[in-house]
C-alpha cells in the first residue's frame, strides 16, 4: 500500500482516522494538538521550534487515506519523535499501524541513524509497540486524561554497529 507525504486533501481523512479512535485511545482535547500540527504541515512552518525535520504521512488503500503518522527530529539532541500514528477503527487489526511505523522507524534510521527514537501512547497501544522493539520509560497515570494513562517509550533507529 502506498505510504506518501501528507498533503492538505488529506486533512479531513486524518481528523476522521482520529475521531474514529476517540475514545478510547485518545481523549478528546487531543484534536486540537492533531489540528495544529495539520496546520504546521499545510504552511510548511515547524510546529515546534526546536526540530530539525518534522514529516507526516498517509497510507492509502484503493485511494483512501486510512492511516496517518509522523515524526520529528530535534536539533540539539539525537532524539526522533514519533507522533500521531493512528489507523482508522474499522481497520485495526489489518497490519496498517505495523507497516506505517516501520516506515517511519526505516526513515529515520536511513537520514538519522544515531538517533533515538521515542514516543508516548496509553496502555491501550503499548504493548503494539512493545512489540515492535520499544521499551517502556515511564508511565503516568491518567496522563492524558482520567483513565487514560501515559506511557512514554524509546528505541534505537538503527541496531548498534558491530
Amino acid at each position: 500500500m502506498p505510504i506518501r507525504s501528507y498533503e492538505a486533501r488529506d486533512r479531513a481523512a486524518c481528523l476522521a482516522i482520529f475521531d474514529s479512535n476517540c475514545p478510547p485511545y485518545f481523549d478528546p482535547s487531543e484534536r486540537a494538538l492533531l489540528t495544529g500540527w495539520l496546520d504546521a504541515r499545510e504552511s510548511g512552518a515547524l510546529r515546534h521550534a526546536t526540530s530539525l525535520v518534522e514529516r507526516f504521512l498517509v497510507l492509502e488503500r484503493a485511494g483512501a487515506v486510512l492511516a496517518c503518522g509522523g515524526f520529528y527530529v530535534l536539533r540539539a539532541r539525537p532524539q526522533a519523535s514519533m507522533v500521531w500514528g493512528m489507523v482508522h477503527r474499522a481497520h485495526h487489526r489489518e497490519g496498517l499501524g505495523r507497516e506505517l511505523l516501520l516506515e517511519r522507524v526505516e526513515r529515520v534510521a536511513s537520514e538519522f541513524p544515531t538517533c533515538a527514537i521515542v514516543l508516548d501512547t496509553s496502555q491501550h497501544t503499548a504493548p503494539f509497540f512493545e512489540r515492535l522493539g520499544f521499551r517502556v520509560t515511564s508511565r503516568k497515570p491518567d496522563g492524558y486524561g482520567p483513565g487514560l494513562d501515559r506511557i512514554d517509550m524509546e528505541r534505537r533507529a538503527a541496531p548498534p554497529a558491530q
